[in-house]
């Protein structure tokens, strides 16, 4: 069943515009919002903006469909909000169908990628060009594409990571659907096509964000790392601790914020 409407020009039933100004979620919060947000789809980064980086609750409940988040922004930097994306392709989409209606233009998700590829451990930071993407709330937008593409590389970001010794890699990933669904076949086919990680969210994200002509940026930390194939003796592991998460985000925070003065 082809169920993509190529020439569907038909507006949405239920729009971000439409919920953010219906009575639906009423303890929610309607506020603008500024250019840039660090999206975080990982856990306890409210705790390291609020401990390490005097951030504060500057939305107490974004009026997103899927379930509210709060917003924060950082003492004396006006032009940045941070709040949490979400679970899986249709929460992000929600995420930001409802802050690009509030004024954002511009995105940097950081989030955690579980490692397959031969050159990622524990702890390796990924920086991908292109997803692949294996979720079906982006067909919804541009129907079938096989990656999802940030528009412009960020170098700068890079070698920014590396000085910082993060042990940073520039490769693509993919982001799924079925976390169980993760075969060493599968993988095996992902890893031909050059990705090293996975997620779940990310290529919806780059693809809403090309849809509506927003910039995006993807920082992964590899949080756990998948044998290579069946016989292999090292079992699945998960490892990455608060610290590697909290240099990372004081680290990102610190690039955009400050460092990245173009932003």
């Amino acid at each position: 069943m082809d169920w993509y409407l190529e020439n569907d020009n038909t507006p949405g039933v239920i729009t971000a515009k439409k919920h953010i100004n219906s009575n639906h979620k009423q303890d929610c919060e309607n506020k603008e919002l500024p250019e840039n947000a660090i999206i975080f789809c990982l856990s306890k980064w409210d705790k390291v903006l609020t401990e390490d980086l005097e951030a504060f609750v500057y939305v107490e409940k974004l009026k997103r469909f899927l379930g509210s988040t709060k917003v924060y922004k950082i003492k004396g930097v006006s032009n940045w909000c941070f709040l949490h994306g979400g679970a899986g392709a249709p929460q992000i989409a929600d995420t930001i169908e409802t802050i690009h209606e509030l004024g954002v233009k511009n995105i940097v998700l950081v989030g955690m990628v579980g490692g397959f590829g031969e050159n990622v451990s524990i702890g390796t930071i990924v920086v991908p060009d292109k997803i692949l993407s294996e979720e079906g709330t982006s067909i919804h937008y541009i129907g079938y594409n096989e990656f999802a593409k940030l528009q412009s590389e960020d170098n700068n970001l890079i070698e920014f990571l590396k000085r910082q010794n993060f042990d940073v890699v520039s490769a693509p990933t993919v982001t799924t659907d079925a976390v169980y669904r993760q075969t060493f076949a599968k993988e095996e086919l992902w890893r031909k096509k050059g990705c090293v990680g996975v997620d779940c969210e990310a290529s919806a994200l780059v693809n809403i964000c090309n849809f509506y002509n927003m910039k995006s940026r993807c920082i992964f930390v590899v949080s756990d790392k998948h044998p290579l194939n069946e016989n292999e003796k090292r079992d699945w592991a998960w490892g990455v601790s608060y610290e590697e998460r909290k240099k990372l985000i004081t680290s990102v925070v610190d690039y955009y914020t400050k460092i990245n003065t173009e932003n």
